[in-house]
C-alpha cells in the first residue's frame, strides 16, 4: 500500500502517517501549527496588559468561550499532546494576567495554583484525552 510520506494540512488539521507501538501504520490527526498559533494570538489579545481594567469574571468567560469553540472543532483523534501543551500555556497565561492585574508581590505562580484557576475563577479545562474508536472492518 502506498502512503504519502510527508504530512499535509487540511481544514486546520495536520495529517500524517505514523507507525504505532504495535508496528502498524495509522493516520495521525492533530491541530495544525497555524491553528495553534492563531489560538495563542486570540488568547493573548484577551489576556494582555491593556485588558487589566476588565473584571475577572467577564475575561474568564470570554477565554472559556474561545477555548470551547477551538476544542470543539479540534478535539479529535490524536490531539492529546497538543491539547495538553495548550492547556498548560493557557493556564500560565491566565496566572500571569491575574498576577499582574492584582499587582502581586509574592512569587509569580504561588498565588494562583491550577485548582484555584479552575474551581474559583471558573477557567474551563481543555480536555487532554481525545475520544478515539478504531474502525472496525469485518
Amino acid at each position: 500500500m502506498n502512503f504519502r510520506e510527508e504530512a499535509f494540512h487540511f481544514l486546520g488539521f495536520q495529517l500524517s502517517w505514523r507507525r504505532g507501538r504495535s508496528g502498524r501504520n495509522y493516520p495521525h490527526v492533530e491541530p495544525g501549527a497555524k491553528s495553534q498559533q492563531h489560538l495563542r494570538e486570540v488568547i493573548r489579545e484577551e489576556l494582555n496588559h491593556w485588558t487589566h481594567w476588565r473584571g475577572v469574571k467577564p475575561t474568564v468567560e470570554r477565554v472559556n468561550q474561545i477555548l470551547r469553540g477551538w476544542s470543539g472543532y479540534y478535539h479529535y483523534r490524536n490531539s492529546s499532546r497538543v491539547f495538553g501543551k495548550t492547556k498548560w500555556w493557557v493556564a500560565t497565561r491566565m496566572k500571569r494576567w491575574l498576577w499582574r492585574k492584582h499587582a502581586c508581590a509574592r512569587a509569580l505562580w504561588e498565588a494562583y495554583p491550577d485548582e484555584q484557576l479552575h474551581e474559583f475563577y471558573g477557567l474551563w479545562p481543555l480536555p487532554v484525552k481525545a475520544g478515539w474508536t478504531p474502525s472496525r472492518t469485518a
